[in-house]
């Protein structure tokens, strides 16, 4: 009897024995975990297998789940084990130390939860939705879209037209037309203006929208003085003078505005600058028998100026050549109204130009020059939307006349299609 209670009192202190140093062990194991900066522990690794062969067990699919794909599945077992919830709630209850640790289990599952609560709701109302919302997400990706172009653009070193006005005019400057003929024109001695032909209402109130579609001709671009050049050109290149110049401006009208163009390159002045205008009606009258929807004429020239005087700006860090609309008023200080040279389109000529000056000032501050006013008709008469542009001078480079092409077709491509109007 004393040998076998020996032997059991020695079972029972081994047992003991197993038991500490199990526990020794599983706290080494635990130490061992901490200092991994958090990784899982081997206590932690086991009671995790066997929760997950416990899952299994119950639910023998598991097996066989795919393990990325098994979230949504653990979540609602999770769910059905009340005691294992709490468990893992009171464990995760560290909100002091939240903004150090990575997302825990149950934040997991309240993410997969109301991740599932989204797709419910989602899932009834998305066919309703999209067709309310089918116009907006249209317009924003074509606003996107702009953008992006706008951006590749101007990193490509390309021109990018202003999209809102950096300057504006107060409406009680604009109704005085003395604010008007001292900020917007400039008026030669041989000739005089009225007031009544500067009231902003009148002047704005002329319709210069087209009214032709681009399946005909719409806009004249020729050259009176073909034979003008800036101050780099090579003598006997037409690409290098005033006409290299109009057929750039032309080509941007086409290709980025969608306008049908014609450029007419005839050769007016070659023999004397005297007659040229006279010359040039021969040619114009034939162009224009030849394609009578042409809406709007513009002589484009190049001032003559002193010789230091540089007329140049930047436009979107290019040097730019500044230009200048030009009106003939059929009317002299001396003769009064020139019966001889009549032109039944006087006034509609101010209001384009001023249309296409104020809209140039708004959105170009400083491009511009002020509008000159001379006393002759320079064959403005030949349409309402005829004018007469003055492109830098023969102190420009030919590069800042081409650069000043893009900012000028905008500005003819916004009051050809009503945009300078939007906010009237």
């Amino acid at each position: 009897m004393n040998i076998s209670h020996k032997v059991r009192k020695q079972g029972i202190l081994a047992v003991i024995f197993l038991l500490l140093l199990v526990n020794l062990m599983m706290r080494a194991f635990s130490d061992i975990g901490d200092s991994m900066g958090g990784q899982e522990t081997p206590g932690e690794r086991i009671y995790g297998i066997a929760l997950q062969h416990g899952i299994r067990f119950v639910s023998p699919y598991m097996t066989y789940a795919n393990d990325g794909g098994n979230n949504r599945i653990q979540y609602w077992l999770y769910r059905n084990m009340p005691l294992e919830m709490s468990l893992l709630l009171e464990a995760e209850d560290d909100s002091h130390v939240t903004a150090y640790r990575q997302p825990s289990v149950i934040e997991e599952m309240a993410a997969i939860e109301n991740s599932l609560a989204y797709e419910n709701s989602l899932g009834s109302s998305i066919e309703t939705e999209s067709h309310d919302s089918g116009q907006e997400d249209n317009s924003g990706q074509q606003a996107l879209e702009e953008a992006v172009l706008a951006e590749n653009t101007a990193a490509a070193g390309g021109f990018v037209p202003a999209k809102e006005p950096v300057a504006e005019y107060s409406e009680q400057q604009l109704a005085d037309p003395s604010f008007i003929k001292t900020t917007f024109y400039a008026e030669d001695p041989t000739t005089q203006i009225r007031p009544d032909q500067l009231q902003y209402s009148t002047l704005m109130g002329f319709d210069a929208a087209l009214k032709q579609d681009s399946s005909d001709v719409q806009i004249l671009v020729y050259h009176t003085h073909s034979q003008e050049a800036y101050i780099d050109s090579t003598p006997g290149d037409p690409s290098t003078s005033i006409v290299g110049v109009g057929e750039h401006l032309c080509d941007i009208l086409r290709t980025q505005y969608g306008f049908n163009v014609l450029h007419h390159t005839g050769e007016y002045d070659v023999q004397s600058r005297d007659n040229a205008y006279a010359n040039a009606m021969k040619g114009l009258d034939k162009v224009l028998a030849e394609h009578p929807t042409i809406e709007v004429m513009i002589d484009l020239h190049r001032d003559q100026t002193n010789p230091d005087t540089k007329l140049v700006t930047t436009i979107q860090e290019k040097p730019t050549a500044r230009f200048m609309f030009f009106n003939g008023l059929c009317y002299t200080r001396a003769l009064g109204t020139l019966t001889n040279l009549p032109n039944p389109y006087v006034q509609d000529n101010i209001s384009f130009a001023f249309q296409m000056h104020l809209t140039a000032e708004e959105y170009y501050p400083g491009l511009t020059r002020r509008i000159y006013l001379k006393g002759y008709r320079y064959n403005l008469h030949y349409r309402p939307k005829s004018v007469l542009i003055e492109l830098g001078s023969q102190t420009n480079t030919v590069e800042e006349a081409m650069n000043a092409c893009d900012p000028i077709a905008h500005v003819i491509a916004m009051v050809l299609n009503g945009e300078n109007k939007n906010e009237e």
